[in-house]
């Protein structure tokens, strides 16, 4: 059973259609071992890493009621965390879970927490290279990445050829917006295993970032055909799309959706492809998805007003570009498309 909500994403991106019964069955499970042995640590660490994950993949519209399954995971965690005060991974999967809750003051508490347990145990212990993994992660989550770097250099120093500190190190360095040494070490990643997934995806990502699109495809590409993940045929749809390819884009963001159709970004991300390739009404159908799925995303009353603005149908673009400006969109872009609508009414 997965430890962390990573381990749960990973798995469930393979089966995406399929994530919710996963982690319902690892729930079961769980909880079955936890009615034999209510001490079991363990088990309740990775239980409140599936509720975490069941929160993740559930709809917009459910997220309100499903803050329960938060309040689940932060007990499951807490109940760890009394069992065995020395468990740096309870206090990490509380600290995300309370980070997904918008409750950054606790999640912080938490991996505070973890990083001083894990610095007694590197203290004892100071040639354990997973152990200086794991605290350079919780570093990365607290968002000190300068600490992160310099454990995750100690644990390459002590297991240079596990391929997995590199890939953690990456995350850092792309987190830090250092996109070139994230791409060196995805570089590293792939040359100890040339299977690893997701270190071309990431690195795809790195080279869509610098705008080397070919390069990105092909990493999307070799991603895919390892094992197709969801995240992959985003990358490469999001890639094709700045391209031009518009038609490529679509059909990659379509299979994106037939795999999740829970994730409001990808609706969105079809909907833009539709409307750069002048057909407004399919956006219009892919915003409103999107927004079915995300009520409160200004970006998403933006997008459909400005379909409904070439769509030539004032009152609906208006409407739209009024709510997203109250929802937080950029004033300047609201406006320039108010007066694009106002002249257009003007005209007619």
């Amino acid at each position: 059973m997965p430890t962390t909500f990573d381990d749960y994403r990973h798995l469930t991106e393979q089966d995406p259609a399929g994530h919710e019964s996963f982690v319902e069955e690892a729930i079961e499970t769980l909880s079955e071992d936890i009615r034999k042995d209510p001490t079991n640590v363990d088990a309740y660490v990775k239980r409140g890493a599936a509720y975490t994950a069941m929160y993740h993949y559930r709809g917009q519209p459910r997220r309100d009621e499903d803050e329960a399954l938060l309040e689940q995971a932060v007990q499951d965690f807490t109940r760890a965390i009394d069992l065995d005060p020395s468990s740096a991974d309870a206090y990490i999967g509380r600290g995300d879970a309370y980070n997904r809750w918008n409750q950054r003051d606790r999640a912080n508490q938490d991996y505070d927490m973890a990083i001083e347990l894990l610095s007694e145990a590197i203290r004892l212990g100071p040639n354990d290279a997973q152990t200086y993994v794991v605290r350079g992660g919780a570093y990365r989550f607290r968002r000190d990445f300068d600490r992160a770097m310099r454990d995750f250099d100690t644990a390459i120093g002590l297991d240079p050829g596990n391929p997995d500190i590199y890939y953690a190190r990456g995350l850092a360095h792309f987190q830090k917006g250092e996109g070139d040494k994230a791409i060196q070490d995805y570089d590293m990643v792939i040359l100890l295993d040339p299977n690893y997934v997701h270190a071309y995806i990431n690195r795809g990502f790195g080279y869509r970032q610098k705008d080397e699109l070919d390069r990105a495809i092909q990493d999307f590409d070799k991603a895919i055909a390892i094992r197709p993940y969801t995240n992959a045929y985003r990358g490469r749809a999001r890639a094709y799309h700045n391209k031009g390819e518009y038609d490529r884009a679509i059909e990659d963001y379509s299979t994106a959706i037939h795999r999740n159709p829970n994730h409001p970004q990808t609706y969105a991300d079809r909907g833009d492809a539709y409307f750069d390739k002048g057909e407004y009404g399919r956006a219009i159908e892919d915003y409103d998805a999107a927004i079915a799925l995300d009520e409160n995303d200004h970006y998403l009353y933006f997008s459909r007003g400005r379909a409904y603005l070439s769509l030539g149908d004032p009152p609906r673009a208006r409407a739209d570009l009024n709510k997203a400006l109250e929802l937080g969109h950029d004033p300047d872009e609201v406006e320039d498309a108010l007066a694009e609508l106002k002249k257009l009414e003007e005209d007619r």
